[in-house]
């Protein structure tokens, strides 16, 4: 539990007013629904009574409370909704994008990023529900039950003992459900929950590959057990809430009895008269669904719980404790002395589980102005140069700096404005030209993304459109052609002046004549920038002030 009250006392502290109002604006309907019911049980009992015996009851003020109390539960539940929800939204507004920012910042070496994405969404899902389903019902029933607890008190010591035996079973109740022995059985659905969507995925992209080779049915097979496992754990937690309702169910109703018999027991004594009698018996009918209430957030407790483990962890990496955002580490105390752009200095890198490292004793240094091509066969880390190059991945070992300073000191905003990566498979959004351009200068003008698309050429191209800038691309760039997809990246690119720029494989799957161009422009366009280049060509190679040869694991450069 310790996880999810860090995350209530973080949500109390982002919104204080909200937090507290939220709760004060839920105790009205809640109040105004049992006193509803008790006055209501009361009034009616003792019209019935003044009827039978002729006396005389004042109708007016009871007729005039129930009225109130309808449209308090009434304009109540309204605002308690608005309230509620609105803080919730408010502190998830936030933490959506604190928990993106850090799982961006942090290279995912180790976990692809499908898994990733599941995992955001399923914790972000998991503790929505904290302070609407946990918190608000949890004080609320506190309120209600020390409030009845002192009114019972007061009427009868009978109904005050039982009263405080039922209450302390929903109390016990609740507490159980703070066990952690659940959690592996969270971690298990996790698990089983991506494997089955990422298998899926898989199977989706790669499915015409996959019936060349025959592996469909094996493919879906794994889908199947995937699903089959999530199903099998899905099915114990069920087991979990259905058995958390029974209980509350079981004590309710028991605690209903009881007080109907101490009640009658009371009247028939003459301790009690039998309006009152009957208003407390409707009362303790409404308290099941007050304490029901919790039910949903306790029976989601432990994937909450493990989900306000993952998210604290997550901002602790990029969030000091007041919440403002910190630097991944702390600034290294020492300095690059060399006047390189950007440096490699025995720089590290193994893969998880693989056999030995990709990179190991890497050092290289790319100068102002000049270009640097790094060239090997397939396999032996030149992409990991680039990823390193652009803190997409981090060093196990060594120093990565950045115009002489460690590039792990770069805040993110920073990073990027400092280095350009361009990539032979540019993303491009389901978006306008226009906005896919201004994801590397949102303040650029129509001016400037025209003479970026002609340094590209393709200013011709988009003109040609009715839409011109605000012609709508296709998934993934649909609606312009490879060669066009690589130059709307590129004039993305000239929208940026970073000190670096990192082309992986810029050129690749172009033809000749295509690649050339889209280099060439590069080049005629780039100034005093270093480039750092991923290169396997004759045309990229040839155009390198100068060419390192990666071998593999054993690689140690001058």
């Amino acid at each position: 539990m310790t996880a999810v009250w860090q995350f209530i006392k973080s949500q109390q502290r982002f919104s204080r007013l909200h937090f507290w109002v939220g709760i004060a604006v839920s105790l009205l309907p809640v109040a105004a629904g049992i006193l509803l019911l008790g006055v209501s049980g009361w009034f009616i009992t003792a019209a019935a009574l003044a009827g039978l015996s002729g006396a005389f009851l004042n109708i007016f003020a009871p007729s005039a409370i129930i009225r109130a109390l309808a449209i308090i539960r009434t304009a109540g539940r309204y605002g308690e909704r608005v309230l509620t929800h609105d803080a919730t939204f408010r502190f998830l507004t936030d933490l959506r994008n604190r928990l993106f920012e850090a799982y961006a910042i942090e290279p995912a070496k180790k976990k692809r990023s499908g898994t990733v994405l599941n995992r955001l969404t399923a914790d972000i899902d998991a503790l929505d529900s904290v302070y609407l389903r946990l918190v608000v019902p949890i004080v609320l029933a506190v309120i209600v039950a020390t409030f009845l607890l002192v009114v019972w008190a007061t009427v009868s010591r009978a109904v005050f003992t039982f009263g405080l035996i039922f209450i302390a079973a929903w109390a016990i109740l609740a507490w159980r459900s703070f066990d952690n022995s659940e959690r592996n059985t969270v971690r298990r659905a996790d698990a089983a929950s991506d494997a089955m969507r990422l298998r899926a995925a898989d199977l989706a992209g790669g499915r015409r590959d996959i019936a060349v080779y025959g592996g469909l049915g094996d493919a879906a097979d794994h889908i199947l057990t995937a699903d089959g496992r999530l199903m099998e754990v899905e099915e114990k937690l069920e087991q979990r809430s259905n058995r958390l309702v029974g209980l509350s169910s079981l004590n309710g109703q028991t605690f209903l009895a009881f007080m109907l018999l101490v009640c009658a027991w009371e009247v028939a004594d003459g301790r009690l008269t039998l309006a009152p009698a009957v208003g407390l018996v409707l009362v303790v009918m409404a308290l099941p669904e007050l304490f029901s209430a919790m039910l949903p957030g306790l029976a989601n407790l432990p994937r909450t719980e493990l989900a306000a483990e993952r998210s604290i962890a997550a901002r602790r990496k990029n969030a000091g404790t007041d919440g403002s955002t910190a630097k991944p580490e702390a600034p290294s105390e020492l300095e690059d002395t060399t006047d390189a752009v950007l440096r490699f200095e025995s720089v590290r890198f193994n893969y998880p589980g693989a056999a030995r490292p990709i990179l190991d004793g890497l050092s290289l240094e790319i100068g102002h102005g000049e270009v640097v091509a790094v060239a090997g066969r397939s396999g032996c880390g030149k992409t990991t140069v680039a990823s390193l190059a652009a803190r997409l991945l981090d060093a196990d070992k060594g120093t990565i700096w950045l115009n002489g300073t460690d590039i792990r000191d770069f805040s993110e905003s920073d990073l990027r404005r400092s280095v350009a990566v361009l990539s032979q498979r540019p993303y491009l959004f389901n978006d306008t030209i226009a906005a896919n351009l201004r994801i590397a200068n949102p303040d650029a003008g129509e001016a400037e993304l025209w003479e970026a698309l002609e340094r590209s050429a393709l200013a011709e191209r988009i003109a040609q459109g009715e839409e011109g800038l605000q012609s709508i691309l296709g998934e993934a760039g649909l609606g312009l052609s490879g060669g066009e997809q690589r130059r709307l990246a590129l004039a993305r690119a000239f929208l940026t002046r970073p000190s670096l720029y990192v082309l992986d494989e810029m050129t690749e799957g172009l033809d000749e004549n295509t690649g050339a161009e889209v280099l060439a422009r590069f080049l005629d366009f780039r100034t005093d920038q270093a480039v750092l280049m991923i290169a396997h060509k004759d045309r990229e190679l040839d155009v390198a002030d100068r060419v390192v040869r990666l071998s593999g694991s054993d690689t140690r450069l001058p």
